[in-house]
């Protein structure tokens, strides 16, 4: 099914995108689609490792419980374990720092449980990764300036 990757640059050290991409139970402040999020567990260093996730997307409203790991110091990836829209539903967030700024990628690959023409899915998540990428990256931008 379709997997839809989005790069900016932003204008913030690593360390702060990693912050708030980490920091999960404030996804709600920035993010206007999730409703609520909460940890359900965590790794023995404190770091969450399953979240629960109240969304509206496109009107549509959601649960998804989905596991979080840590790949690489500037990586995290959540994978879908339970939730209404999808089978599959897998994020990666990736920071790569250069100079003052950083270039972060999010990957997005999901299958979708009814049967809905790959392209419509494809435009679906393109246009969910560019807004998540744009909040994303303002929100960093005034972290990083002191807003």
């Amino acid at each position: 099914m379709p997997f839809v990757s989005q790069t900016v640059e932003v204008a913030a050290p690593a360390e702060v995108i990693m912050g708030i991409v980490a920091d999960f139970e404030s996804y709600p402040s920035w993010n206007e689609e999730i409703t609520g999020c909460w940890v359900l567990a965590r790794y023995d260093d404190g770091r969450p490792s399953q979240l629960r996730l109240d969304v509206v997307v496109q009107g549509q409203s959601g649960t998804f419980i989905t596991a979080v790991y840590y790949p690489d110091e500037h990586q995290i990836q959540t994978v879908l374990q339970q939730g209404e829209f999808f089978e599959k539903q897998e994020q990666k967030f990736s920071v790569v720092p250069i100079g003052g700024t950083s270039l972060l990628t999010v990957d997005l690959d999901v299958e979708t449980k009814l049967p809905i023409p790959s392209q419509m899915v494809k435009k679906a998540i393109a246009d969910t990764l560019d807004y998540l990428a744009g909040n994303l990256k303002t929100r960093a931008e005034e972290l990083s300036a002191g807003a």
